[in-house]
């Protein structure tokens, strides 16, 4: 007689659902690349290109030499296309009714929304890589590849903050799907930081508290100093807008973990920044 293992384990052990952790690092490759190829986000990129030739290819289209502010605005195009793009791919299930469907998921709606977070990390690699290429393509053309303030590119704003920047946007899209699962919801949200960027550029003067605004659009006169707490500023802004997200699903210990070390964070470095 042939021995053979009984098939229960066997069963077990196939049907076991996979660890969380690896679940939610697989999906989130799976919604970065999602993300990053999302019309919302191709069409910005687009625009910003567009936008950005004629200063790069004709010398009567400027007479600044300094043409680094391309970059920021470059920079800001593309954060408010990976914030539509976000809102869009996280609110699709919602839309379409189909949110049960995920019920039979191994993971559950705040592990998802984890995963769509750290899918964020896509956008902010891509906004790295196209701003150096950028900076690249100002050299080429002969034009200043200096920020407003006249410092070099690393590590001011245009290579640092404004992929923190993209990816602090693309939460905010992830939360505003988590809360308001509408189509509307997602061009409202950048319609209102749309109008909230133009009401900053336009202030008086160049006052202390735009430093703790997250999309200013330059430092000026700005150290590194002041940079690097504002990059940590950012990232306890992602901090906090993440656990916003996730309330939508209880009042874990993540989310408190979250919250306040977010708030923390942000509180101190931000107090750094005035200071300074």
């Amino acid at each position: 007689m042939i021995a053979t293992r009984p098939d229960g384990p066997l069963l077990e052990e196939i049907a076991s659902p996979p660890a969380t952790a690896r679940a939610v690092m697989t999906l989130a490759r799976v919604e970065g690349r999602r993300l990053v190829r999302h019309p919302a986000i191709l069409v910005a990129i687009a625009l910003a290109v567009v936008q950005s030739a004629p200063f790069l290819l004709s010398p009567d289209a400027t007479t600044e030499h300094n043409v680094g502010w391309l970059l920021q605005i470059s920079a800001l195009v593309i954060s408010f296309g990976a914030l539509l793009a976000a809102n869009l791919q996280a609110a699709k299930s919602r839309r379409d009714r189909s949110e049960e469907l995920f019920q039979a998921a191994p993971l559950s709606p705040a592990a998802r929304t984890v995963a769509m977070a750290l899918a964020a990390v896509w956008v902010v690699a891509a906004v790295t890589v196209l701003l150096l290429a950028g900076d690249l393509a100002i050299r080429v053309a002969g034009k200043g590849a200096a920020s407003d303030s006249g410092q070099a590119l690393f590590p001011l704003f245009d290579l640092v903050q404004g992929p923190l920047m993209a990816g602090l946007l693309v939460l905010i899209g992830i939360a505003v799907a988590r809360w308001f699962p509408t189509a509307l919801a997602g061009p409202l949200a950048v319609v209102a930081l749309f109008v909230a960027v133009n009401w900053i550029v336009n202030a008086a003067g160049d006052p202390d508290w735009r430093r703790l605004v997250p999309i200013d659009p330059s430092f000026v006169d700005d150290g590194g100093l002041l940079a690097a707490f504002h990059a940590v500023y950012l990232c306890g802004l992602v901090a906090v807008v993440l656990a916003v997200a996730l309330l939508r699903f209880g009042w874990t210990r993540w989310v408190r973990a979250s919250l306040v070390g977010g708030l923390a964070v942000a509180s101190v470095s931000g107090a750094l920044q005035l200071a300074s």
